[in-house]
């Protein structure tokens, strides 16, 4: 059972907008979302989701009745483009149907607050008609979202290349991003936040708090290392995507005696899945690497049976779930420690860096590893700590704070 919220001070209705949603999800980000809205429930609040009608191939379907799946997105996660309907009048039949939904979704739940995660690839007006109804807005910023949003915005687009014609509503839909004059952004990392407020064209929260997040104990308990000979078992967790540093990963792995075998677990896009194994082959260590996707609840079983995590993303990664997963574990961690990640990730602390990017450095970092059982000992203690202190409890704890402030400044504190 998910940890229940210490704030209770104020019961309060909860109306999720992202654009994926467990068990159809791409990313740590959803499932994030979907722990957090499980703590709220747990502490005795009415939490509804409404989320895009995205399905991820080979994963079934789950019925929860306060999950409503009925959003269409401008952005195709499976080939990792956007998806844009032709023409002006199939777009607008896009956004007509997208507040059809959330109308239905507001008249039938009754949010206090509405509890913005995942908008990437949404309808922006979605946002503007929340504003229009005078609901408060949490918006939990995990990627470039005050960057990016605007820009894959189907609708918006249509707008952009006529600014001084464009009227500020065509058949009743606004053609600007809205101005969440009544909205509280937190940001997952003081990374994310300086990338989004330094480079955003939609609005700037320079005040908005961070709250780092955090793992699930139950899925991850804190386990002892244990006292075991190095076998080069390797392991990579997350989006086999070319941000993630997976290639990086590979030509490192030739650099690994025979014995090394690398799991690769997570989704992605398929050419680029692909191209990874093709990478493998012509470096002759594609027989020793597994291409493999699991169910989270199988993850432990996978990272107690690895000698090394690796984490080797190249881009400015907004915090990264990962890593904290295996000290939770008791594995030590090797990482680029990039973006958000710097933030926790502490080299020779709780686990070894190497530059972003450089496979002969992966490489010798993780012989040097190889190498010192008590340097493994020492970075998975202090991992241990690090995994104690970021758990998606105290993260839903402060969050639901926020969400209630939001929600009692609606009111005037009368409630």
């Amino acid at each position: 059972m998910p940890g229940t919220p210490r704030s209770r001070w104020l019961v309060i209705r909860v109306l999720a907008l992202t654009n994926c949603y467990p068990p159809h999800h791409y990313g740590g980000y959803e499932l994030t979302c979907r722990d957090v809205m499980d703590r709220f429930r747990a502490a005795g609040h009415q939490v509804a989701v409404l989320t895009s009608n995205v399905r991820v191939s080979g994963v079934e379907d789950v019925v929860e009745p306060n999950v409503h799946r009925s959003l269409s997105a401008y952005w195709d996660w499976e080939a990792g483009r956007m998806s844009l309907p032709r023409t002006p009048g199939a777009r607008l039949q896009v956004e007509r149907s997208n507040l059809a939904a959330l109308d239905a979704a507001l008249r039938d739940n009754r949010p206090d607050v509405v509890s913005v995660w995942h908008i990437l690839g949404l309808s922006l007006s979605l946002l503007n008609a929340v504003e229009h109804a005078g609901i408060p807005i949490v918006f939990t910023v995990a990627n470039d979202s005050l960057i990016a949003a605007p820009l894959v915005d189907g609708w918006l687009r249509l707008w952009r290349h006529w600014p001084l014609f464009r009227p500020r509503r065509a058949w009743g839909i606004p053609t600007a991003a809205p101005t969440l004059t009544n909205c509280r952004v937190n940001f997952v990392s003081e990374a994310t936040k300086r990338a989004n407020v330094s480079n955003s064209r939609w609005f700037r929260p320079v005040d908005a708090p961070v709250i780092p997040p955090g793992i699930d104990l139950s899925d991850f308990p804190l386990t002892p290392a244990a006292a075991r000979p190095w076998r080069w078992r390797i392991l990579y967790v997350g989006r086999i995507d070319p941000a993630k540093g997976v290639s990086t990963l590979v030509r490192a792995f030739a650099m690994l005696p025979g014995a090394a075998r690398l799991e690769l677990l997570g989704g992605g896009n398929a050419d680029y899945r692909r191209h990874v194994m093709a990478l493998a082959a012509r470096l002759g260590v594609a027989d020793r690497i597994r291409l493999d996707r699991v169910p989270r609840q199988q993850l432990r079983e996978r990272y107690r049976d690895a000698d090394v995590v690796v984490f080797p993303s190249e881009w400015q990664e907004p915090f990264g779930l990962v890593p904290l997963e295996a000290m939770a574990c008791g594995i030590p961690v090797v990482a680029t420690g990039v973006g958000g990640s710097a933030e926790f990730l502490e080299d020779r602390t709780n686990c070894l860096l190497f530059p972003a990017g450089h496979a002969e450095a992966l490489a010798a970092t993780l012989h040097s590893l190889a190498r010192d059982a008590g340097l493994r000992a020492h970075l998975a203690a202090g991992g241990a700590r690090t995994a104690s202190e970021l758990t998606i409890d105290r993260y839903a704890d402060r969050l639901l704070n926020l969400h209630q402030l939001a929600s009692k400044a609606q009111f005037g504190g009368a409630r």
